[in-house]
């Protein structure tokens, strides 16, 4: 079951989804329970949106305990939304998934600030999958795709992730500037400037110089050609961590773009989960 859920961040009634594989059983009443109890607020609830169907994705055997994978989507505002199709994936592969909406989305409460006080979000949604009554606490990975990336390096530091996934990430939002004319005018409100007038905000809002503090594993998976966040940026950090002498691996996909066809997007998956089972 995939279910709409409002939580507690900075103050902020935001909100996320949450994904369950279909052998999973938590109603709405017991979602919204678990919500209000966590976080002492009678106002939060959950509401179930989508089905999940039985899958033959995961090869896992079943336990009493789930690893759980947070998504921190790209994009921001309706751009990049949360997107349903991709949780049930996720989830078919015996993963309790969270994805956090960020301020300013969905909740339409607060500002997203692209790295910024939305960070807390993240950081928050990461505590509520290790709350879960059926997630193994030890098994807590974060996946940033896109501008995602931002916010799960900054999550997979601060709340101890067990593994870091950035597919098709931005490294450097100062390049990103450079390179997304398109984006400009965007960052310029979000963040208060340009790059040239306030290069440590950009650079704060970097994976690449968050990199020295992270304790995970780290997977970057980057498409050679894909036109909103160029290779380079998956590149570089991979370059950046071994130099650093974090634990880091690079699926580089050749040919490919930042979205791909249905059957290689699968087959892609299957390494992901692979992955994360072994690292």
């Amino acid at each position: 079951m995939i279910y709409r859920f409002t939580y507690l961040s900075g103050g902020l009634r935001v909100a996320g989804y949450a994904a369950l594989p279909p052998e999973l059983s938590m109603n709405e009443k017991e979602f919204t329970r678990f919500l209000r109890r966590e976080f002492n607020d009678e106002e939060l609830s959950a509401e179930a949106v989508a089905c999940l169907l039985p899958s033959a994705l995961s090869t896992e055997t079943r336990t009493d305990r789930y690893p759980v994978l947070v998504y921190c989507r790209g994009g921001i505002g309706r751009v990049g939304r949360v997107r349903l199709d991709w949780l049930a994936e996720f989830a078919s592969f015996g993963r309790i998934v969270v994805a956090p909406c960020y301020r300013g989305g969905e909740s339409g409460v607060g500002h997203d600030e692209f790295g910024g006080a939305d960070l807390e979000d993240s950081r928050v949604a990461m505590r509520l999958a290790r709350a879960f009554p059926q997630a193994d606490p030890e098994r807590i990975a974060v996946l940033g795709f896109s501008r995602g990336s931002i916010n799960a390096t900054d999550a997979a530091i601060e709340e101890q992730a067990s593994q870091l996934v950035l597919w098709g990430g931005l490294s450097d939002l100062g390049r990103t500037y450079e390179e997304r004319i398109d984006l400009r005018k965007m960052l310029k409100r979000v963040i208060k400037g340009s790059v040239y007038k306030i290069p440590e905000a950009y650079a704060e809002r970097s994976p690449i110089h968050m990199a020295k503090r992270l304790s995970c594993p780290v997977l970057i998976m980057h498409g050679t050609e894909d036109a909103q966040v160029e290779y380079g940026h998956g590149k570089r950090m991979y370059e950046e961590l071994q130099r650093l002498g974090k634990t880091t691996e690079l699926m580089t996909l050749d040919g490919l773009g930042h979205h791909m066809p249905q059957p290689i997007r699968l087959e892609v998956l299957r390494d992901m989960f692979d992955w994360l089972d072994r690292a």
